[in-house]
Protein backbone atom coordinates (compact mmCIF):
# COMPACT_ATOMS: atom_id res chain seq x y z
CA UNK A 1 0.00 0.00 0.00
CA UNK A 2 1.25 3.70 -0.95
CA UNK A 3 0.69 5.93 2.51
CA UNK A 4 0.74 9.50 2.13
CA UNK A 5 1.58 10.98 5.72
CA UNK A 6 1.73 15.33 6.09
CA UNK A 7 2.06 16.85 9.23
CA UNK A 8 3.34 21.08 9.47
CA UNK A 9 6.32 20.10 11.49
CA UNK A 10 8.52 16.81 12.46
CA UNK A 11 10.22 19.21 15.48
CA UNK A 12 11.25 17.14 18.44
CA UNK A 13 10.04 19.78 20.73
CA UNK A 14 6.30 19.12 19.16
CA UNK A 15 6.18 16.27 21.65
CA UNK A 16 3.44 13.43 20.51
CA UNK A 17 2.52 14.36 17.16
CA UNK A 18 5.89 13.81 15.94
CA UNK A 19 6.74 10.52 18.04
CA UNK A 20 3.71 9.01 16.95
CA UNK A 21 4.13 9.51 12.61
CA UNK A 22 7.74 8.28 13.02
CA UNK A 23 7.04 5.16 15.19
CA UNK A 24 3.74 4.86 12.77
CA UNK A 25 5.99 5.19 9.43
CA UNK A 26 8.60 3.00 10.63
CA UNK A 27 6.54 0.22 11.82
CA UNK A 28 4.31 0.51 8.62
CA UNK A 29 7.67 0.82 6.18
CA UNK A 30 8.58 -2.67 8.36
CA UNK A 31 5.70 -4.67 7.34
CA UNK A 32 6.20 -3.92 3.20
CA UNK A 33 4.50 -0.59 2.44
CA UNK A 34 5.17 2.55 0.57
CA UNK A 35 5.69 5.29 3.03
CA UNK A 36 6.28 9.16 2.95
CA UNK A 37 5.96 11.83 4.77
CA UNK A 38 5.67 15.12 3.46
CA UNK A 39 6.66 18.17 6.16
CA UNK A 40 8.14 21.47 6.44
CA UNK A 41 11.77 22.27 8.44
CA UNK A 42 9.27 24.52 10.94
CA UNK A 43 10.88 24.39 14.22
CA UNK A 44 7.98 24.26 17.48
CA UNK A 45 7.43 27.21 18.79
CA UNK A 46 9.58 29.11 16.37
CA UNK A 47 12.17 28.94 13.65
CA UNK A 48 13.75 26.10 11.45
CA UNK A 49 15.01 22.52 12.05
CA UNK A 50 19.01 22.10 10.65
CA UNK A 51 17.62 19.44 8.11
CA UNK A 52 18.17 19.14 4.62
CA UNK A 53 15.09 20.43 2.48
CA UNK A 54 12.78 20.19 -0.58
CA UNK A 55 14.78 16.85 -1.43
CA UNK A 56 13.65 13.17 0.19
CA UNK A 57 15.60 11.74 3.02
CA UNK A 58 16.06 7.83 3.69
CA UNK A 59 14.59 7.29 7.23
CA UNK A 60 14.17 3.58 8.36
CA UNK A 61 12.46 2.57 5.58
CA UNK A 62 10.49 5.31 4.79
CA UNK A 63 10.71 8.83 2.57
CA UNK A 64 10.82 12.05 4.68
CA UNK A 65 10.50 15.36 2.64
CA UNK A 66 11.59 18.57 4.55
CA UNK A 67 10.29 21.38 2.92
CA UNK A 68 11.89 24.99 2.91
CA UNK A 69 9.68 27.23 5.10
CA UNK A 70 8.31 30.94 3.43
CA UNK A 71 5.98 31.81 6.51
CA UNK A 72 5.73 32.44 9.73
CA UNK A 73 5.56 29.20 11.89
CA UNK A 74 2.10 29.75 12.23
CA UNK A 75 1.38 29.31 8.76
CA UNK A 76 3.71 27.38 7.72
CA UNK A 77 3.35 27.81 4.11
CA UNK A 78 5.58 26.43 1.47
CA UNK A 79 5.41 26.55 -2.17
CA UNK A 80 7.78 23.83 -2.56
CA UNK A 81 5.60 21.70 -0.37
CA UNK A 82 2.55 22.51 -2.72
CA UNK A 83 3.27 22.12 -5.69
CA UNK A 84 5.10 18.69 -5.40
CA UNK A 85 1.77 17.44 -3.37
CA UNK A 86 -0.46 18.42 -6.42
CA UNK A 87 1.73 16.22 -8.42
CA UNK A 88 2.47 13.64 -6.47
CA UNK A 89 -1.45 12.83 -4.70
CA UNK A 90 -2.56 10.87 -6.87
CA UNK A 91 -0.20 8.29 -7.08
CA UNK A 92 -0.56 7.11 -3.49
CA UNK A 93 -3.54 5.14 -2.25
CA UNK A 94 -4.49 7.10 1.16
CA UNK A 95 -3.51 10.22 2.67
CA UNK A 96 -3.11 10.39 6.51
CA UNK A 97 -3.18 14.12 7.66
CA UNK A 98 -1.95 15.06 11.08
CA UNK A 99 -3.02 17.76 12.56
CA UNK A 100 -4.81 21.62 12.13
CA UNK A 101 -4.80 24.92 11.29
CA UNK A 102 -1.69 25.00 9.05
CA UNK A 103 -1.09 25.73 5.64
CA UNK A 104 -0.11 22.04 4.78
CA UNK A 105 -2.55 20.07 6.69
CA UNK A 106 -5.43 22.33 5.27
CA UNK A 107 -3.69 22.70 1.86
CA UNK A 108 -3.07 18.59 1.54
CA UNK A 109 -7.25 18.03 2.70
CA UNK A 110 -8.68 20.23 0.01
CA UNK A 111 -6.40 19.09 -2.39
CA UNK A 112 -7.38 15.31 -1.67
CA UNK A 113 -11.04 16.40 -1.79
CA UNK A 114 -10.88 18.05 -5.19
CA UNK A 115 -9.13 14.67 -6.66
CA UNK A 116 -11.09 12.14 -5.15
CA UNK A 117 -7.92 10.95 -2.90
CA UNK A 118 -9.04 9.11 0.56
CA UNK A 119 -8.27 10.79 3.33
CA UNK A 120 -8.11 10.09 7.25
CA UNK A 121 -7.36 13.53 9.67
CA UNK A 122 -5.63 12.89 12.91
CA UNK A 123 -5.83 16.35 15.12
CA UNK A 124 -3.87 15.17 18.11
CA UNK A 125 -6.19 16.49 21.00
CA UNK A 126 -6.82 19.56 18.97
CA UNK A 127 -9.92 19.81 19.25
CA UNK A 128 -9.94 19.01 22.93
CA UNK A 129 -12.69 21.45 24.62
CA UNK A 130 -9.87 22.56 26.98
CA UNK A 131 -7.33 23.68 24.11
CA UNK A 132 -10.18 24.91 21.11
CA UNK A 133 -10.61 28.24 22.69
CA UNK A 134 -7.53 29.18 23.37
CA UNK A 135 -3.94 29.89 21.08
CA UNK A 136 -0.20 29.30 21.62
CA UNK A 137 -0.79 32.91 19.85
CA UNK A 138 -2.14 34.37 22.46
CA UNK A 139 -5.91 35.37 22.99
CA UNK A 140 -6.17 38.01 20.03
CA UNK A 141 -5.66 35.10 17.71
CA UNK A 142 -8.61 32.93 18.82
CA UNK A 143 -11.03 35.02 16.57
CA UNK A 144 -8.94 33.95 13.52
CA UNK A 145 -8.75 30.16 14.60
CA UNK A 146 -12.32 30.24 14.80
CA UNK A 147 -12.54 32.05 11.23
CA UNK A 148 -9.79 29.53 10.10
CA UNK A 149 -11.89 26.60 11.34
CA UNK A 150 -15.24 27.56 10.01
CA UNK A 151 -13.97 28.27 6.35
CA UNK A 152 -11.29 25.26 6.21
CA UNK A 153 -11.13 23.10 8.73
CA UNK A 154 -14.42 22.08 9.68
CA UNK A 155 -15.06 21.10 5.91
CA UNK A 156 -12.14 18.95 5.78
CA UNK A 157 -13.08 17.19 8.69
CA UNK A 158 -16.58 16.51 7.42
CA UNK A 159 -15.58 15.60 4.26
CA UNK A 160 -12.57 12.90 5.50
CA UNK A 161 -12.86 9.30 5.12
CA UNK A 162 -12.14 9.13 8.81
CA UNK A 163 -11.01 11.35 11.65
CA UNK A 164 -9.06 9.58 13.53
CA UNK A 165 -8.71 9.46 17.88
CA UNK A 166 -6.43 7.76 19.97
CA UNK A 167 -8.87 6.90 22.48
CA UNK A 168 -12.64 6.90 23.49
CA UNK A 169 -12.32 9.94 25.81
CA UNK A 170 -10.61 11.72 23.32
CA UNK A 171 -13.72 11.38 20.61
CA UNK A 172 -15.91 11.91 22.90
CA UNK A 173 -14.53 15.17 23.73
CA UNK A 174 -15.32 16.59 20.15
CA UNK A 175 -19.28 15.64 20.32
CA UNK A 176 -20.34 19.06 20.45
CA UNK A 177 -19.20 19.79 17.35
CA UNK A 178 -20.79 17.37 15.55
CA UNK A 179 -18.40 16.46 12.77
CA UNK A 180 -20.17 14.17 10.24
CA UNK A 181 -17.43 12.06 9.20
CA UNK A 182 -17.02 8.67 11.35
CA UNK A 183 -14.52 8.30 14.08
CA UNK A 184 -12.18 5.36 14.47
CA UNK A 185 -9.51 4.92 17.66
CA UNK A 186 -6.47 3.46 17.52
CA UNK A 187 -3.86 4.13 20.58
CA UNK A 188 -0.31 5.30 20.29
CA UNK A 189 2.35 3.08 20.50
CA UNK A 190 6.12 2.75 20.96
CA UNK A 191 8.74 -0.04 19.66
CA UNK A 192 9.26 -2.62 22.13
CA UNK A 193 12.35 -3.81 20.80
CA UNK A 194 13.57 -0.75 22.24
CA UNK A 195 12.34 -1.64 25.85
CA UNK A 196 13.24 -5.41 26.20
CA UNK A 197 16.75 -4.27 27.49
CA UNK A 198 16.57 -1.11 29.70
CA UNK A 199 19.48 1.01 30.78
CA UNK A 200 21.39 0.43 33.51
CA UNK A 201 19.51 2.48 37.13
CA UNK A 202 21.85 4.79 38.25
CA UNK A 203 22.90 6.86 35.25
CA UNK A 204 19.95 9.32 35.73
CA UNK A 205 20.69 9.29 39.83
CA UNK A 206 24.27 10.38 38.90
CA UNK A 207 23.19 12.81 36.36
CA UNK A 208 21.52 14.93 39.09
CA UNK A 209 23.50 14.08 42.37
CA UNK A 210 21.06 11.66 43.81
CA UNK A 211 21.96 8.83 45.82
CA UNK A 212 19.84 5.62 45.45
CA UNK A 213 17.95 5.65 48.86
CA UNK A 214 16.22 9.02 47.98
CA UNK A 215 13.04 8.78 46.61
CA UNK A 216 12.42 9.97 43.03
CA UNK A 217 9.48 11.57 41.37
CA UNK A 218 9.84 12.14 38.18
CA UNK A 219 7.44 14.69 35.64
CA UNK A 220 8.57 14.29 31.92
CA UNK A 221 6.40 16.38 29.18
CA UNK A 222 6.55 19.72 27.65
CA UNK A 223 7.35 22.43 30.39
CA UNK A 224 3.37 24.20 29.36
CA UNK A 225 0.20 25.07 30.70
CA UNK A 226 -1.80 21.96 30.25
CA UNK A 227 0.32 19.43 32.08
CA UNK A 228 -0.32 20.42 35.41
CA UNK A 229 2.81 21.55 36.88
CA UNK A 230 1.26 24.52 39.41
CA UNK A 231 -0.95 21.57 40.55
CA UNK A 232 2.47 19.13 41.00
CA UNK A 233 4.20 21.41 42.64
CA UNK A 234 2.10 21.91 45.56
CA UNK A 235 1.77 18.67 45.94
CA UNK A 236 5.21 18.11 46.16
CA UNK A 237 5.87 20.60 48.85
CA UNK A 238 3.14 19.05 50.93
CA UNK A 239 4.43 15.23 50.05
CA UNK A 240 8.24 16.71 51.25
CA UNK A 241 6.40 17.38 54.73
CA UNK A 242 5.76 13.89 55.50
CA UNK A 243 9.00 12.45 53.44
CA UNK A 244 11.39 14.89 53.88
CA UNK A 245 13.97 13.38 51.52
CA UNK A 246 12.02 13.19 47.75
CA UNK A 247 13.39 14.92 45.35
CA UNK A 248 11.27 16.14 41.82
CA UNK A 249 13.09 15.67 38.75
CA UNK A 250 11.13 18.05 35.74
CA UNK A 251 11.88 17.06 32.46
CA UNK A 252 11.58 18.08 29.18
CA UNK A 253 11.05 21.44 26.67
CA UNK A 254 10.10 25.37 28.09
CA UNK A 255 7.25 25.94 25.84
CA UNK A 256 6.75 29.79 25.73
CA UNK A 257 8.48 30.32 28.44
CA UNK A 258 6.73 28.92 31.14
CA UNK A 259 9.60 27.69 33.10
CA UNK A 260 9.82 30.90 34.63
CA UNK A 261 6.15 30.13 36.12
CA UNK A 262 7.70 26.81 37.35
CA UNK A 263 11.02 28.28 39.10
CA UNK A 264 8.69 31.29 40.56
CA UNK A 265 6.14 28.80 42.41
CA UNK A 266 9.42 26.29 43.42
CA UNK A 267 10.29 29.19 44.87
CA UNK A 268 7.49 30.49 46.39
CA UNK A 269 6.60 26.62 48.27
CA UNK A 270 10.25 27.11 49.22
CA UNK A 271 11.00 23.66 47.60
CA UNK A 272 13.76 24.58 45.22
CA UNK A 273 16.45 22.84 46.36
CA UNK A 274 14.30 19.38 46.08
CA UNK A 275 13.56 20.18 42.79
CA UNK A 276 16.12 20.21 39.36
CA UNK A 277 14.59 21.14 36.38
CA UNK A 278 16.65 19.63 33.19
CA UNK A 279 16.02 20.66 29.56
CA UNK A 280 14.63 17.83 26.94
CA UNK A 281 16.63 14.60 26.79
CA UNK A 282 17.99 12.00 24.07
CA UNK A 283 16.01 8.70 23.68
CA UNK A 284 18.15 6.93 25.45
CA UNK A 285 18.83 8.86 28.73
CA UNK A 286 14.61 9.51 28.96
CA UNK A 287 14.59 5.73 29.48
CA UNK A 288 17.28 6.73 31.92
CA UNK A 289 15.36 8.63 33.77
CA UNK A 290 12.11 6.66 34.10
CA UNK A 291 14.63 3.51 35.02
CA UNK A 292 15.81 5.67 38.05
CA UNK A 293 12.36 7.30 39.00
CA UNK A 294 10.38 5.59 41.64
CA UNK A 295 7.11 7.06 39.96
CA UNK A 296 6.61 8.88 36.89
CA UNK A 297 3.71 11.40 37.67
CA UNK A 298 1.50 13.57 34.72
CA UNK A 299 -1.29 15.90 36.66
CA UNK A 300 -2.27 17.55 33.31
CA UNK A 301 -5.67 19.64 32.69
CA UNK A 302 -5.92 17.34 29.21
CA UNK A 303 -4.43 14.37 27.20
CA UNK A 304 -5.83 12.84 24.25
CA UNK A 305 -3.58 10.29 25.03
CA UNK A 306 -0.12 10.44 26.66
CA UNK A 307 2.83 8.90 25.25
CA UNK A 308 4.99 9.55 28.58
CA UNK A 309 2.67 7.26 30.08
CA UNK A 310 3.10 4.10 27.91
CA UNK A 311 6.89 5.05 27.88
CA UNK A 312 7.30 5.14 31.41
CA UNK A 313 5.39 2.09 31.86
CA UNK A 314 7.58 0.24 29.18
CA UNK A 315 10.51 0.64 31.72
CA UNK A 316 8.60 -0.43 34.67
CA UNK A 317 8.13 2.94 36.54
CA UNK A 318 4.84 3.14 38.27
CA UNK A 319 2.68 6.69 37.16
CA UNK A 320 0.12 8.81 38.78
CA UNK A 321 -1.75 10.33 36.50
CA UNK A 322 -4.92 12.62 36.26
CA UNK A 323 -8.40 11.52 34.93
CA UNK A 324 -8.31 13.93 32.52
CA UNK A 325 -5.30 11.97 30.58
CA UNK A 326 -7.22 9.94 28.07
CA UNK A 327 -5.74 6.63 29.00
CA UNK A 328 -6.84 6.63 32.66
CA UNK A 329 -9.10 3.76 32.18
CA UNK A 330 -6.68 1.34 30.53
CA UNK A 331 -4.02 2.24 33.17
CA UNK A 332 -6.68 1.66 35.82
CA UNK A 333 -7.64 -1.35 34.44
CA UNK A 334 -4.45 -2.70 34.03
CA UNK A 335 -3.59 -2.07 37.34
CA UNK A 336 -0.37 -0.28 36.15
CA UNK A 337 -0.63 3.13 38.16
CA UNK A 338 -2.74 5.08 40.31
CA UNK A 339 -5.81 7.76 39.21
CA UNK A 340 -6.60 11.83 40.60
CA UNK A 341 -8.41 14.10 39.98
CA UNK A 342 -7.08 18.04 39.67
CA UNK A 343 -6.62 17.81 43.13
CA UNK A 344 -3.21 18.94 44.81
CA UNK A 345 -3.87 17.22 48.11
CA UNK A 346 -4.68 13.58 46.20
CA UNK A 347 -1.97 13.71 43.85
CA UNK A 348 0.21 14.38 46.80
CA UNK A 349 -1.34 11.34 48.79
CA UNK A 350 -1.44 9.21 45.45
CA UNK A 351 2.59 9.96 44.61
CA UNK A 352 3.19 9.15 48.96
CA UNK A 353 1.17 5.94 48.52
CA UNK A 354 3.67 4.66 45.96
CA UNK A 355 6.78 5.62 47.37
CA UNK A 356 5.67 3.98 50.71
CA UNK A 357 4.66 0.83 49.32
CA UNK A 358 7.45 -0.97 47.81
CA UNK A 359 5.16 -3.76 46.78
CA UNK A 360 2.58 -2.18 45.66
CA UNK A 361 4.89 -0.23 43.63
CA UNK A 362 6.58 -3.61 42.27
CA UNK A 363 3.48 -5.03 41.40
CA UNK A 364 2.30 -1.99 39.27
CA UNK A 365 5.81 -2.37 37.35
CA UNK A 366 5.18 -6.15 36.34
CA UNK A 367 1.68 -5.70 35.53
CA UNK A 368 2.44 -2.02 33.81
CA UNK A 369 5.29 -3.61 31.23
CA UNK A 370 2.62 -6.39 30.78
CA UNK A 371 -0.43 -3.49 29.32
CA UNK A 372 2.33 -2.01 27.08
CA UNK A 373 3.51 -5.38 25.73
CA UNK A 374 -0.25 -6.40 25.14
CA UNK A 375 -2.07 -3.49 23.45
CA UNK A 376 0.51 -0.75 23.20
CA UNK A 377 3.10 -1.83 20.67
CA UNK A 378 3.70 -0.11 17.40
CA UNK A 379 3.14 -4.16 15.76
CA UNK A 380 0.05 -3.95 16.85
CA UNK A 381 -1.24 -0.21 16.04
CA UNK A 382 -0.01 -0.77 12.36
CA UNK A 383 -2.11 -3.86 11.98
CA UNK A 384 -5.26 -1.89 13.13
CA UNK A 385 -3.97 1.31 11.20
CA UNK A 386 -3.75 -0.95 7.68
CA UNK A 387 -7.87 -2.30 8.67
CA UNK A 388 -8.75 0.68 8.91
CA UNK A 389 -6.80 2.10 5.72
CA UNK A 390 -7.95 -1.02 3.94
CA UNK A 391 -12.07 -0.49 4.57
CA UNK A 392 -11.93 3.03 4.05
CA UNK A 393 -9.92 2.43 -0.04
CA UNK A 394 -12.65 -0.58 -0.95
CA UNK A 395 -15.38 2.83 0.41
CA UNK A 396 -13.81 5.37 -1.74
CA UNK A 397 -13.67 2.78 -4.88
CA UNK A 398 -17.23 2.12 -4.17
CA UNK A 399 -18.32 5.18 -4.33
CA UNK A 400 -16.04 6.74 -7.08
CA UNK A 401 -18.41 4.02 -9.08
CA UNK A 402 -21.43 5.62 -8.13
Amino acid sequence: MKIYHVISSLAPHAGGPTSMLLGLAKAQAQSGNHVVIHTTNADLPKGVLDVSTNQPIDNDGYTIWYHALESPVAVCYSSHFAKLLKFEITQFDILHIHGLYRFPVTYAAWLARQNKIPYIITPHGALDPFLYKQSRFGKMAVPIKRLYERLFDIPNLNHASAVHFTSQIELERTQNLNILSPGIIVPNGLDWEEYRELPAKGIFRKRLHLEEKIPLVLFLGRINFKKGLDLLIPAFAKLKETIPLVHLAIVGPDNDGYIQNVVRWCTDFNILDAVTIVDALEKDEVKQAYVDADVFVLPSYTENFGNTVIEALACGCPVVISDQVAIWREIQDGGAGLIVPLDVEKIAIAIQQILENPRLAKEMSDKGKKLIHEKFTWKIIETLFQKHYEEIIVLNNLSRKI
